[in-house]
C-alpha cells in the first residue's frame, strides 16, 4: 500500500485535488513541478484546503521521495517531462490520469494518438514502470473540496496485477469512491473517452458527473 505519493504536474487543478483527497486521508504527499517553488506553492493550498503532510519539491526530487507517482500533467507534457525522469522512476507504481483532450467550438474529444492512450504512451515513456490508468473521470474541482461528499467509481487499468490490486485499493482511500478492475492497460483509451462524454453531460446539465458501474 503507498505511504508517499508524488504528484507530477501536482501544480494543475487535477493534482491539487487528488493530493487533497489522498492528504485527508492520512496519505503523504509531495506535489512536483519544474521548480521547487511552484511545488511548494500547491503544496500549500492542498495544505489549506485538506490538512495532513503535504510538500513541494521539483519533480525529480518528488518520484526519489515516493513509492508511487501519479502523472497529472496536460497530455501534451508527457514526452518531455517523462523520459528524464525514467531513471529516477524505475520499477515503482505509475498512474496516469492523463486524457488526451482536444476541444473545437467548445466541444470536447479524444486525440488520435499513436500509443491509443495516454497510459500506454506513459508506459512506452516509462518501460521500467508498473503503470497503471486511473482516476480519468473524476472531476477536478469537486476533489478539491474536501468538504463535499464524493460518489462514484474508478475504473483500473494494468498488464501488471498486483499494482492494478493497490491502486484499486488506493483509490478507495478516498471516502465514497470504489476501484473497479477495468482489465489490461490497452483498455484505457476506452476510460479515457468517458472523459470527454462526461465534458459535454457536464455542459448540458451544468453539473460535475462521475461514473457509477451498477451490478458488480
Amino acid at each position: 500500500m503507498a505511504e508517499t505519493l508524488a504528484f507530477i504536474g501536482g501544480t494543475g487543478p487535477e493534482g491539487k485535488g487528488l493530493a487533497a483527497r489522498f492528504a485527508k486521508a492520512g496519505i503523504r504527499v509531495i506535489i512536483g513541478s519544474r521548480s521547487a517553488e511552484r511545488g511548494e506553492e500547491a503544496a500549500k493550498e492542498v495544505r489549506e484546503a485538506a490538512g495532513g503532510s503535504v510538500s513541494g519539491a521539483t519533480n525529480a526530487d518528488a518520484v526519489l521521495s515516493a513509492d508511487t507517482i501519479l502523472i497529472t500533467l496536460p497530455y501534451s507534457g508527457l514526452s518531455d517531462t517523462l523520459p528524464p525522469l525514467a531513471g529516477a522512476i524505475g520499477d515503482k507504481i505509475v498512474i496516469s490520469t492523463v486524457v488526451p483532450l482536444e476541444f473545437s467550438g467548445g466541444r470536447a474529444s479524444i486525440m488520435q494518438i499513436d500509443d491509443g492512450s495516454a497510459a500506454e504512451e506513459t508506459k512506452r515513456l516509462l518501460p521500467d514502470a508498473r503503470v497503471v490508468g486511473a482516476f480519468q473521470n473524476l472531476a477536478a474541482h469537486k476533489l478539491f473540496d474536501v468538504s463535499e461528499a464524493l460518489e462514484g467509481d474508478v475504473i483500473v487499468t494494468s498488464d501488471d496485477r498486483e499494482a492494478l490490486r493497490e491502486v484499486m485499493a488506493l483509490s478507495e482511500r478516498i471516502e465514497g469512491i470504489r476501484g473497479v478492475n477495468g482489465g489490461n492497460l490497452r483498455a484505457s483509451r476506452y476510460v479515457e473517452g468517458i472523459t470527454a462524454m462526461l465534458v459535454g453531460i457536464n455542459r448540458n446539465y451544468k453539473t460535475e458527473a462521475h461514473v457509477k458501474i451498477v451490478g458488480i
